[in-house]
């Protein structure tokens, strides 16, 4: 099996999430890699909302938590850290101006989860985000009780932290 060269975040996803925490290790100054099985980045993103892309919706941090999740109180310390209103200034920032509807969704202004994802590419591309798409992430090597890399398509990829941000089935 051959050693590939150290990362600091190996990021396993390139869904929203998988994006998202990669630009966000990137930015705080990470040499990070993303690992996708697809072929290509987002695929569920382009189909949310019927294609439209539901990017979030403007109910406080308390009433979204109930509806994500029974007991999510564990989520209140990452919302208060970025919550709706940053992932739509993120956004706007590349571009894509977001709109409010009714039941307080936030959709792209333009109707298109394309310009969301194509955004989000931007941004972690600006930030020297490496995405390797067609790469399935096979086992998380150990090592003395500590995640030190992955093997993903018989390569052994090492790195600092993993983030596992693999979305649904």
């Amino acid at each position: 099996m051959s050693v590939m060269s150290n990362f600091d975040v190996i990021v396993i996803g390139a869904g929203p999430a998988g994006l998202l925490a990669a630009g966000r290790a990137a930015e705080l100054g990470g040499k990070v890699l993303v690992l996708e099985k697809m072929k290509h980045e987002g695929r569920k993103l382009l189909i949310t909302g019927k294609g439209r892309c539901n990017i979030t919706n403007d109910a406080p941090i308390s009433e979204f938590i109930k509806h994500v999740y029974p007991n999510g109180r564990f989520l209140r310390n990452a919302f208060s850290s970025f919550f709706s209103k940053d992932i739509i200034k993120l956004l706007e920032e590349h571009g894509v101006e977001s709109t409010l509807e009714r039941g307080g969704r936030y959709f792209p202004a333009s109707n298109r989860s394309r310009d969301v994802l194509n955004a989000l590419l931007q941004w972690v591309k600006n930030h020297k985000v490496e995405i390797r798409c067609g790469y399935r992430v096979e086992e998380l090597l150990v090592e003395d009780n500590t995640v030190i890399g992955v093997k993903a398509n018989g390569k052994k990829l090492l790195c600092n932290h993993v983030i596992m941000a693999t979305g649904g089935k």
